[in-house]
């Protein structure tokens, strides 16, 4: 399923392969914001949606004022009138919603497989880089100062971590992961995109893969498109 995935993903964005991973990422992250936002706006009732949200905003103050009278009979009434109001809400953004999920799916496992990273396990000294049925053999040597060498078996070339080199006419940056546990190898982690961020993000750090990227871009590529397409 995944192959085919692939294979379909790979004829629709076919023009993007080309490009450096960041623009093609940013451009995926537009095209399917676009998506979004239509759906929402040709699958739901605007106007209707709209007085849905004011009404929600207007119990919501009702609510309130009755809480501070301590008012248990109207907050109940105004409660039931709440809920009635979400699942109306709910029932009427489902439709573009089961439309972004689907398109989701398609394109997601799609991006993981071309902008993921390639994860080598180490077997003693040496590991395999394996990607789109290409393998290539590099070994591993670690140094008495903590240093690891990496040596691509094939052009004899040598290797850090944090460097980088072209496999498939892609640019990969090497890392090393050493192992978590006593049951598990270390590892050597191929990444073909990495987007170093301005500032350091809580629980995420300064750098991002694809996944990240993709979410920074689509959160104000939305709002602006919400704006200019009139979609609640």
């Amino acid at each position: 399923m995944v192959g085919i995935i692939v294979s379909i993903g790979n004829l629709v964005f076919y023009p993007l392969l080309s490009l450096d991973p960041v623009y093609a990422v940013a451009i995926i992250s537009f095209f399917l914001s676009l998506v979004f936002v239509i759906a929402n706006k040709i699958l739901v009732n605007q106007d209707k949606l709209k007085h849905v949200k004011k009404e929600m905003k207007k119990i919501q103050e009702e609510i309130k004022k009755a809480r501070k009278k301590n008012n248990e009979k109207e907050m109940s009434k105004l409660w039931e009138k709440s809920m009635k109001m979400n699942h109306q809400q709910l029932t009427m953004v489902l439709k573009p919603m089961v439309v972004s999920m689907l398109l989701i799916f398609m394109v997601f496992p799609w991006m993981k497989f071309t902008y993921g990273d390639v994860v080598s396990p180490v077997n003693d000294s040496s590991f395999m880089f394996e990607y789109m049925g290409h393998e290539n053999e590099f070994s591993i040597d670690f140094k008495p100062d903590d240093a690891v060498v990496i040596k691509d078996m094939v052009s004899g070339e040598l290797y850090a971590p944090g460097d980088t080199m072209i496999i498939l006419g892609r640019e990969w940056i090497i890392g090393y992961d050493p192992p978590k546990d006593d049951d598990s190898p270390p590892t050597v982690v191929f990444s073909s995109m990495k987007v170093k961020l301005p500032v350091s993000i809580p629980f995420v750090g300064d750098v991002i893969g694809w996944l990240g990227f993709y979410i920074l871009m689509s959160i104000p590529s939305t709002i602006i498109l919400r704006k200019l397409l009139g979609v609640q």
